[in-house]
């Protein structure tokens, strides 16, 4: 049966986020940004970019732009923006910024953000605005891939979801040919409260699927899951960077919940091991991840933590043997209906026409049954 995907995109709101933050400079007596990210113990983050930061590694951040920060000042690259105004490096709504920083914020000193992969630059993919589009118009997630596949990114970060444009199962399959790593988020509930599973293009079999993990380590209740969850990494309490544009003041955001941010500390994550091991496929990537992620929940991949929680000094230094494929792909057949062939045209469109064939083909039926009818009611009479 062909499944029907609706391009209706995920609004900035994916991080759950305060509209204007005002923290410029925490004062002396106060929690400063770096107390703040309580994940970077968790996750031995310091051990971790002793071994590596992510030099030489390109992240495609497809999101809302990437805006002006001194966090990310020389870590931006400018990219594409499917958007009318044709400016990559802008973020009206602030979420694209938030990801950046989390990947590669250079850091500095207490006060300003530490990223996962401090050495690595971030492409700015800019896809939307801060809120989601009318229905029908077209995110261009496809696009987006497929242009930072071809512009030199070796991971795409995609902290974004929803019902998606045909052609998105052909995109992810264009990154991973060409030894490209897509990584997104499971998805919000609170942002899609009629949706129960994990989002587009998260639920796509090859994208690594990260859902999020509170300060204990126990999965948030916030979280959309199911058996495409891949990874979970922490997300609760997370401090974001926040840039310029859309009415904010140049800060941070003290505290969100999504997955969103985990799916970006994933990404940072797999630009250590990409940058430390440079010739390793995306499959081995894959591989290092779940290999030495912390089971947690039900034994072995379950719904809620996939293969468990991410252990970043484990899979930067552990030995894991090398896989004949893609994990993420074993028992795939292929594409569904809808997603195989061109896309020029927005799915709504297409359904309208889809209506309107069956409304005509119903009719044709209805006349010809009656024409049936009538001629055998004239034969009976003769």
């Amino acid at each position: 049966m062909m499944r029907v995907l609706r391009p209706v995109a995920l609004a900035a709101a994916l991080a759950v986020m305060a509209a204007t933050p005002v923290v410029a400079a925490p004062a002396a007596s106060a929690q400063t940004m770096r107390d703040r990210q309580w994940y970077l113990t968790t996750l031995d983050v310091a051990a971790a970019q002793k071994i590596t930061q992510g030099e030489g590694v390109v992240v495609a951040v497809v999101d809302s732009g990437i805006g002006e920060h001194p966090d990310l000042d020389g870590q931006a690259l400018a990219g594409i923006s499917y958007l009318s105004d044709d400016n990559s490096l802008v973020d009206d709504s602030g979420h694209g910024s938030g990801m950046a920083g989390l990947i590669a914020a250079k850091g500095g000193n207490a006060d300003h953000l530490l990223g996962i992969a401090p050495k690595a630059k971030v492409l700015s993919v800019r896809t939307m605005t801060g809120s989601a589009p009318a229905p029908g118009t077209w995110t261009r997630i496809p696009d987006a891939i497929r242009w930072a596949v071809d512009h030199g990114a070796k991971l795409i970060n995609i902290s974004t979801g929803g019902y998606l444009e045909t052609g998105s199962w052909e995109a992810v399959r264009y990154a991973l040919d060409h030894d490209v790593l897509v990584v997104a988020s499971t998805g919000n509930a609170k942002e899609f409260p009629d949706r129960t599973a994990v989002l587009d293009p998260a639920s796509i079999p090859g994208v690594l699927a990260v859902t999020a993990v509170n300060r204990d380590g126990k999965v948030w209740d916030g979280a959309l899951h199911g058996p495409q969850t891949v990874l979970a990494a922490p997300g609760v309490d997370i401090p974001l960077a926040s840039a310029a544009g859309g009415g904010r003041v140049i800060g941070y955001h003290e505290s969100t919940n999504s997955t969103s941010n985990a799916a970006a500390i994933v990404s940072g994550a797999a630009a250590l091991i990409r940058a430390k091991y440079p010739q390793l496929p995306v499959k081995d990537v894959v591989q290092r991840l779940i290999a030495t992620a912390d089971d947690a929940g039900a034994p072995g991949r379950d719904p809620e933590y996939g293969y468990g929680r991410l252990n970043l000094v484990k899979a930067l230094t552990a030995d894991v043997a090398p896989v004949a494929a893609n994990p993420l792909l074993s028992g795939v057949q292929g594409a569904p209906d809808d997603e195989v062939g061109s896309h020029t045209f927005p799915n709504v469109l297409g359904d309208a026409i889809i209506r309107m064939l069956t409304i005509g083909a119903v009719w044709v039926g209805v006349l010809l049954l009656a024409g049936l009818i009538l001629l055998l009611t004239r034969r009976r009479r003769t």
